[in-house]
């Protein structure tokens, strides 16, 4: 199965925009982004919560006339509203807009701690310590990406700014103090650039993990039955079952030896890719095992791996199937397109053999007798053995008996399928 190339942003895309040249990749990115910074965004906003709740008692202790004015005002900005965002993280559409839910709310936290810092008496580090603690969780815990950082302190830092110079004690000092916060921010939007690069590489790398690992499931489902392959991931040792009802098929083209004596190697192979692709469709629409093809032979099984309590029938159907399936293709052959089709019924063992190149393949009496009705059969029609015939006998029209010279198996009784409905 054809797997579709992973696009990949190129250097300029990733150093300077942060984006991926894909639309599809980059609002793929973007939503798992959001999606795994909704729990981080909430973790965010309990931890300003209690962490902010230990300044309360500062406020009382350092500030004197407006004390309890700036204990409501913390207990506003900060109980209340960050409890809010953190109980709007459960909101199952969050996701969606996490990123712009936490920057505002550390801009609307800044702009409210500056009103609280110039309504009050309280130091000018109070604003500057509480905006840029919660700027550096917004950027290290949940970890926005650089864009919303960047106009989160676009709009955080200018007022605290603005408080600083206000409330300075001389210019020396809020020189000082705004370098400072002037290398706060660059360090901090660093930081949100370096981790979003470092989120897209990682989201890349576990894309192109995805994709391969997916390419290898299909290659190896396309070798084994889809149960068997999974029992073998999670158990590389050798696996083998049994099932004491179940139904072989086994068709292969009349005349090939000769046909493909004549016709150059390629269009042998385009032809039979053709028929047998049709034949593994049919199969797989049916839920029928194809287990190999061998030159112009195919072989298909009912009733393992999966079990089919109505396995002979089942056959019979895809038997059918293939007929018609040749009658449509016969127009682009180059000469008349027949198969000679063999079933036979009963206990079936079944394994995956190998070590390099695994195979799954099945053993036993009635895999032979299959072969051997296909082997002793007429072109363009359906032998089947005896135990097959038991089964369908009431809902398919057969011929009469005849015996039937098997190879190591001496004389068998033998029945052509005629139609899907007994005379």
């Amino acid at each position: 199965m054809k797997v579709r190339s992973l696009p990949r942003p190129i250097a300029v895309g990733i150093e300077r925009y942060l984006a991926f040249d894909d639309f599809e990749v980059e609002r793929e990115f973007r939503d798992e982004d959001n999606h795994a910074a909704v729990g981080r965004a909430r973790l965010t906003a309990i931890l300003a919560i209690v962490l902010s709740l230990p300044f309360a008692v500062t406020d009382l202790l350092i500030t004197q006339e407006s004390a309890w004015l700036l204990v409501g005002i913390r207990v506003m900005a900060v109980v209340g509203f960050f409890a809010l965002i953190a109980a709007a993280m459960w909101w199952k559409s969050a996701y969606r807009y996490v990123q712009w839910i936490a920057c505002g709310a550390t801009a609307f936290y800044a702009w409210w701690a500056v009103a609280g810092a110039l309504a009050t008496d309280a130091p000018r580090e109070y604003s500057r310590t509480a905006s840029t603690l919660l700027l550096l969780a917004l950027v290290g815990i949940t970890r926005v990406r650089f864009r919303p950082a960047t106009v989160t302190t676009a709009l955080t830092l200018p007022p605290v700014e603005y408080v600083l110079i206000a409330r300075r004690d001389s210019w020396d000092a809020a020189l000082l103090e705004s370098l400072g916060l002037l290398t706060f921010g660059i360090v901090t939007l660093t930081v949100a650039f370096v981790l979003e690069r470092s989120k897209r590489i990682a989201f890349l790398a576990q894309r192109e993990l995805t994709a391969e690992r997916k390419r290898s499931d299909d290659l190896l489902h396309n070798i084994l039955p889809k149960s068997i392959a999974k029992r073998l991931r999670e158990n590389p040792t050798a696996i083998a079952e049994s099932a004491d009802e179940a139904t072989v098929l086994f068709a292969d083209i009349v005349g090939f030896t000769q046909f493909s004596a004549e016709l150059p190697p390629d269009e042998v192979v385009e032809l039979l890719d053709l028929l047998f692709g049709k034949f593994d469709d049919l199969c797989e629409e049916r839920g029928i095992e194809k287990v190999k093809t061998i030159g112009d032979a195919f072989m298909a099984v009912a009733g393992i791996p999966q079990h089919d309590p109505d396995h002979a029938a089942s056959i019979v159907e895809l038997a059918f199937d293939m007929q018609r399936a040749a009658t449509a293709i016969a127009p682009l052959w180059p000469t008349d397109l027949m198969l000679r089709i063999g079933i036979a019924s009963g206990p079936v063992v079944a394994g995956v053999i190998g070590r390099k190149r695994f195979a799954y393949d099945l053993w036993g009496d009635t895999v032979n007798t299959a072969s051997r009705m296909e082997s002793h059969g007429l072109p363009n029609r359906i032998q089947v053995s005896e135990s097959t015939y038991e089964l369908l006998k009431d809902r398919y029209a057969f011929g009469d008996a005849h015996q039937t010279d098997i190879k190591g198996k001496g004389t068998m009784r033998t029945y052509f399928l005629l139609g899907p409905e007994p005379f």
